[in-house]
């Protein structure tokens, strides 16, 4: 379920956490955005507690998931790849922006 909602957390345009894809209301026609969020939304669907405590404790296990989404978004023209690398480096990965291009790759 989409709901539009100024509770995403500060720094971000939307989020997702089973069963709910939470997007700010400026960007809820961001059909990218949701894509990218459908990608964790799936992700969750099957692991749902696990996966929420490997995305908060695991660096490896986040970039993987934020690369999968990423790609998507690309690959829907919601962003450059140059931008997902750069939004990358605010998750706190531990990585380059160079190394950032080369898992969006």
């Amino acid at each position: 379920m989409i709901i539009s909602t100024h509770l995403v957390p500060k720094g971000f345009s939307a989020c997702a956490l089973w069963p709910f894809i939470l997007v700010r209301p400026e960007h809820r026609h961001n059909d990218a955005l949701i894509a990218h969020e459908l990608v964790h939304y799936r992700e969750q669907a099957w692991i749902m507690p696990a996966w929420v405590l490997l995305y908060l404790v695991s660096r490896r296990f986040r970039l993987a998931a934020e690369v999968r989404a990423y790609r998507r978004q690309i690959a829907l023209g919601g962003v450059t790849r140059e931008q997902a690398a750069h939004a990358l480096l605010s998750y706190s990965l531990g990585i380059s922006y160079g190394k950032a291009m080369q898992a969006l790759a």
